[in-house]
């Protein structure tokens, strides 16, 4: 009776796990063709200009990047169920992972709403202070969150799962941290160099321990 309940919930892992892939590699393709030329690598003048104008890169980016978070805390919330009785670390993971997805969402709106309105009033002091606060916003608190929860889960998972899960668990800690020091530097080169890393050894965490798991 037990492994016939656990096939849904595995079935969902794994789902869940290849979907936080996929969305998260379009997430990263639209971060470098419609979402770069607003962020903050531009110059003022250019990105504040690119961001008046309302791009649908822009606006679709943020909106992909709004997803991938709510697909991190549905694998979390599948991931926590198959852990024995009750487990207070994945609870722990999966308060830090809403807290992360809570503060990533206001985030995110701020950057598709608030900076292109910012910068079509030409005011460059409130898209700064705007700017500015989504940047370390999302880098710093909604990614620290989701670092934790990530390192907090590879730990509490020893022993069920493999070498190469671990591996990349560790390395989305890594990573994930270096995103969090750039958003306190702040440093969008940073953030740029640790982005590509954090989010490919994520993906290919959920994909692996999904499969541990089976």
């Amino acid at each position: 009776m037990r492994s016939q309940m656990s096939l849904p919930s595995t079935r969902l892992l794994t789902g869940l796990a290849w979907g936080n892939a996929a969305l998260h590699g379009v997430g990263l393709v639209l971060a470098l063709v419609g979402m770069r030329p607003g962020s903050s690598l531009v110059p003022l003048p250019e990105r504040m200009a690119y961001l008046a104008g309302r791009p649908a890169g822009w606006t679709w980016g943020w909106g992909v990047w709004m997803l991938c978070s709510l697909l991190l805390l549905g694998y979390v919330a599948a991931l926590r169920r198959h852990l024995p009785d009750r487990s207070i670390a994945a609870d722990l993971a999966f308060v830090l992972t809403a807290a992360g997805m809570g503060v990533d969402l206001l985030c995110d709106v701020l950057q598709i709403r608030g900076l292109p309105l910012a910068a079509g009033s030409g005011s460059e002091p409130l898209f700064l202070s705007l700017e500015s606060l989504a940047f370390t916003g999302g880098a710093t608190v909604a990614n620290g969150l989701y670092t934790a929860a990530v390192l907090i889960l590879t730990l509490e998972l020893r022993g069920r799962i493999g070498t190469a899960a671990q591996f990349a668990g560790l390395a989305t800690a890594v990573f994930g941290s270096a995103m969090a020091v750039a958003g306190l530097i702040p440093s969008p080169n940073l953030l740029e160099v640790a982005t590509g890393p954090t989010i490919g050894f994520y993906s290919l965490w959920t994909i692996l321990v999904a499969r541990d798991l089976r």
